[in-house]
């Protein structure tokens, strides 16, 4: 694959300018592919800073690749932040546990506050 192939993948995929995609590339070159989670060694997870990019990144930008893409970017980004013992509290993209307690716990209080005070 060529260089600039990388670079635009980068661009596309992450969001970055193509100043930010080219040192990002120079970078990216000195790891193996194993700390990649993206197409094209995109979406780097390195170390926990990397992780935690990579969720927000994902977050971000998810929306505009292919559920399938997104979907396997997403699983290699949660096993690497277990991994390195790196929390994920949920996103809209796993619709994680802290989520949908959030949920619950609103539902809860409406039912407790406002429906009450209507039937009384």
């Amino acid at each position: 694959m060529k260089p600039i192939e990388i670079v635009q993948t980068i661009m596309e995929y992450e969001g970055l300018t193509f100043e930010e995609a080219v040192l990002s590339y120079k970078a990216r070159q000195k790891l193996p592919d194993s700390a990649f989670c993206g197409p094209k060694r995109s979406y780097p997870c390195q170390d926990a800073a990397h992780i935690r990019n990579a969720f927000v990144r994902l977050a971000t930008f998810g929306r505009k690749m292919p559920e399938a893409v997104r979907k396997r970017i997403h699983a290699c980004i949660l096993r690497k932040a277990k991994a390195k013992g790196v929390e994920h509290g949920g996103c809209w993209i796993c619709k994680g546990k802290k989520f949908k307690e959030t949920v619950d716990q609103a539902i809860e209080w409406f039912v407790a506050t406002k429906l009450k005070k209507e039937s009384e």
